[in-house]
């Protein structure tokens, strides 16, 4: 019975939060995200943490791939979680429909997008993935979202979907570098939270 009063409460505290206090939320959070990353980087990996960011791309093509990259797998999500099987059991996941009632600014969306992605993805990609690999990677990012839900088709249909959407992130660190996983992921989460406050995704 938690569950089904947790995204009310959810989304009445995003809702009342200030730009201010989710600033402060989105820094302190990518700062925690940072410290384990450097932890892990440190203590299991070979190199230091310029290792992780290097790449055969230069700075602007891995910008440029990864902001096409987010465009792209927002879109496909977007069309995805508009069809039937998953439309209908999109208020199960807490963050879906606690972010659906929220109403941030763009600055807002923005600095979350910003911040989630580089401190996500410096630890998920740079310093977890080079250790376990982008399969058992992503599969730990999915869980820790909260995405595997087995209750019905639509739920294994999103789960799979974000599954995906992961590895792709995995993908791009690989093989173009992490600052455009890192771009992928801002992009990817600005334009999802900016299409769900607009209650198109219903």
């Amino acid at each position: 019975m938690e569950n089904e009063t947790q995204p009310d409460q959810t989304s009445n505290e995003l809702s009342g939060l200030t730009t201010g206090r989710l600033l402060i939320m989105s820094v302190v959070s990518a700062n925690i995200y940072v410290f384990f990353s450097f932890l892990i980087i440190k203590y299991w990996h070979d190199g230091g943490l310029g290792e992780v960011f290097e790449s055969i791309f230069s700075l602007w093509q891995q910008l440029a791939i990864g902001l096409g990259a987010g465009a792209i797998a927002s879109g496909i999500v977007f069309i995805v979680i508009k069809l039937p099987p998953v439309s209908k059991i999109l208020s199960d996941f807490t963050i879906f429909e606690a972010l659906s009632k929220a109403n941030f600014s763009f600055f807002d969306n923005s600095q979350i997008s910003i911040f989630a992605g580089a401190g996500e993805e410096l630890l998920f990609r740079g310093a977890i993935q080079p250790l376990l690999g982008n399969t058992f990677t992503s599969m730990i990012f999915i869980a820790i979202h909260g995405y595997f839900k087995f209750r019905s088709a639509g739920h294994i249909l999103f789960g799979v979907m974000m599954f995906g959407l992961s590895f792709m992130l995995g993908f791009l660190f690989e093989h173009v570098g992490l600052i455009a996983a890192i771009c992928a992921h801002a992009v990817y989460d600005l334009i999802m939270l900016q299409a769900i406050q607009k209650k198109n995704v219903q």
